[in-house]
C-alpha cells in the first residue's frame, strides 16, 4: 500500500504545487507538450523515484514491468497471488540492489587503481601521502584557508570517465562551507591554494564518498574536481567550538 501511495504522490504533486485543479493544469500543459510526451515524462519520473536505473533493469525487464501496468490499467488480475508474492518481491529487489552495489564497487575500485596508476608520478601531477593527486592551475594569493575556515568556491565535479555529476557554475551560485565539513579530498586540497586560486583534485574514493557513495555518486567512486577558491571567509565559530556570533 505504501508503494502504491508513493506512485500516486508523484502523479499528484504537480497539481498540488500549482494550486490549480488537474483540468486547469492539463489544459495549460497540453498546449506546450503532447499527452504522450507528458505520459512518457511521468514514466521517467516513476523510474527515477524507484531507482530502476540503479538496479540495472534490462529492456526485457522494462517490458515485464509494462505488462504488469497494463494488467492493472485493464483491471485484470495480478500475475501472482499478492498475499504470497509481496515479501519475495521485496527480498528480490533488496538482494538485487546489494548485488548491483557490490558489482559497482568492484568495477569502480579496479577503474580507480588503473586511473591513478596512469597519472601518479607523471609530469604536472603532484600527490600527497594520503593518496590525493592534484594539479595547481593557479596558486592564488598568500591567504590560504585552514581546515576551520569557511570558504566560498565554484567547482565542477566529474567521474574519472569525464561524465559531469555536479557544477556550482550551472547553478549560478558559488558554494559556501566550512572546510572540515566536506569530503577529505576537498579539506586537504583547498589548503594547497590561496584565495583566488584554482586547483584540480583527483580524489580516490577513500577521500571522497567511500564505499557508501551518495545520491548521484555510486559507491567506491574516484572523483575529479576543478575548484576555484573565490574567498576565504575566516574561521567558523562552530568549527572552533565557540558560540555563534550575535546578529
Amino acid at each position: 500500500m505504501k508503494k502504491q501511495i508513493a506512485f500516486l504522490a508523484i502523479f499528484s504533486t504537480s497539481f498540488s504545487l500549482t494550486g490549480q485543479s488537474p483540468d486547469e493544469v492539463l489544459q495549460e500543459e497540453v498546449a506546450e507538450f503532447t499527452a504522450m510526451e507528458l505520459l512518457e515524462t511521468w514514466g521517467f519520473l516513476l523510474s527515477e523515484r524507484f531507482n530502476l536505473g540503479g538496479l540495472e533493469i534490462t529492456d526485457a525487464e522494462v517490458d515485464a514491468i509494462s505488462r504488469g501496468m497494463k494488467l492493472y490499467v485493464n483491471r485484470e488480475d495480478a500475475p501472482t497471488d499478492l498475499s504470497k508474492s509481496l515479501d519475495p518481491m521485496q527480498n528480490y529487489f533488496a538482494d538485487r540492489e546489494e548485488m548491483v552495489r557490490r558489482d559497482q564497487m568492484k568495477r569502480n575500485r579496479e577503474e580507480e587503481l588503473e586511473f591513478f596508476d596512469s597519472i601518479v608520478g607523471q609530469p604536472g601531477y603532484q600527490s600527497l601521502a594520503t593518496g590525493l593527486c592534484f594539479q595547481i592551475i593557479k596558486k592564488g594569493s598568500d591567504r590560504k584557508p585552514g581546515k576551520n575556515d569557511r570558504v566560498s568556491c565554484h567547482y565542477v565535479g566529474t567521474f574519472i570517465d569525464g561524465v559531469e555529476f555536479d557544477s556550482s557554475y550551472k547553478r549560478n551560485e558559488p558554494s559556501e562551507f566550512v572546510l572540515n565539513s566536506v569530503i577529505p579530498g576537498w579539506t586537504q586540497g583547498l589548503q594547497l591554494i590561496g584565495e583566488g586560486g584554482k586547483v584540480k583534485l583527483y580524489v580516490p574514493a577513500k577521500l571522497g564518498y567511500g564505499d557508501q557513495g551518495t545520491p548521484g555518486v555510486p559507491p567506491a567512486s574516484a572523483l575529479i574536481f576543478e575548484v576555484e577558491l573565490l574567498k576565504v571567509l575566516g574561521p567558523d565559530p562552530a568549527a572552533l567550538g565557540l558560540p555563534p556570533i550575535p546578529q
